[in-house]
């Protein structure tokens, strides 16, 4: 049997044999499509401090994206504009800790991504490369849902001091919370209260693997930051100074606790891109040392006739006697 310690040297024997392989200079060209998804995680100091909602694990997909990309020796670059969907859901729950219900926050972007690409490897077939990239972003569609789904009806939940009790129907202010009616899906903040624009910064990996001189495949990892807050200075003014309807004290209250927010995300894809061209770099002709002998010490002409040496005659016949 073979042991252990072998197939570990046997594998790392393959993998610097692989990483070691002789690299083809070359220039490709490529577009394709790809789709994925991403793991958004909606930072949010204000909702942090707010004992009604706890962040819950989220996935959103990023359904169609395109791509064009150049790729030089040691470097590249790529533009990949996509639909992508942000923005994490928050479980809500009751005075005793049960989970009653979902806040959902969701932002639907047009992305337009800008990459470098710097190759860690410059296979003739396959491309390791670490990305950085800026991402200039319109909104298409934003909004927070709350959802509350309990059994009975109305639940009772704890609202901070500072922020409003809804005067609909359904709410009502007791000692130790505020029941609250069943919910499906109600906007709690509209798209108007969001900015149009966001700028994404983001880094990660990405592998390209050329199937053959027409088609490739590959595969991108990254962590995307949002540079501004997502909503607009006019609704954060109106959480930083309460002036709405009065909260469970009576007092002006918010819609939220204020706390700077930004939009983080995870996003991981798959792709396949159609390749234009490859431009082969010029490679010089290999003179061998054998080649550079030969022509510093050409072969001497024969001397025989001028200086009446013997030449061998066809058919081996014997000279004749004069």
């Amino acid at each position: 049997m073979i042991s252990r310690s072998s197939k570990i040297l046997s594998v790392g024997v393959l993998l610097g044999l692989l990483l070691n392989l002789p690299a083809v200079a070359q220039d490709v060209e490529a577009y394709g499509i790809f789709g994925g998804f991403n793991f958004p995680f909606t930072v949010d100091q204000g909702l942090q401090r707010d004992p009604r909602f706890y962040g819950k694990f989220t996935i959103r997909a990023t359904p169609v994206g395109f791509s064009y990309g150049y790729d030089r020796v040691g470097h590249g670059i790529l533009f990949t504009p996509n639909y992508t969907q942000v923005g994490q859901k928050f479980v809500i729950k009751n005075t005793t800790g049960g989970e009653v219900g979902t806040r959902d926050v969701q932002m639907n972007y047009i992305s337009l991504p800008v990459s470098l690409k710097l190759h860690v490897n410059d296979m003739s077939f396959f491309r390791m490369s670490i990305v950085a990239a800026v991402a200039p972003s319109l909104l298409i569609a934003g909004q927070e849902t709350l959802t509350i789904n309990t059994p009975s009806g109305a639940t009772k939940i704890k609202y901070p001091n500072g922020i409003s009790v809804p005067t609909t129907p359904g709410y009502e202010i007791v000692y130790d919370g505020v029941f609250v009616p069943r919910l499906n899906k109600e906007v709690y903040v509209p798209k108007s209260k969001f900015n149009a624009f966001q700028l994404f910064g983001s880094v990660g990996l990405r592998s390209d693997f050329d199937l053959n001189d027409d088609w490739s495949i590959n595969f991108d990892g990254r962590a995307n930051f949002g540079i501004f807050d997502t909503r607009k200075s006019a609704y954060l003014s109106e959480l930083k100074n309460p002036s709405g309807p009065a909260d469970v004290n009576g007092n002006p209250g918010a819609p939220d606790l204020y706390g700077p927010r930004r939009e983080i995300f995870l996003s991981v894809s798959f792709g396949i891109a159609r390749i234009i061209q490859i431009k082969h770099a010029y490679k010089p002709k290999v003179t061998t040392h054998a080649e550079n002998f030969k022509a510093d010490n050409p072969k001497p002409r024969s001397t025989s006739g001028v200086h009446g040496g013997m030449t061998k005659q066809k058919g081996g016949g014997k000279k004749k006697k004069k």
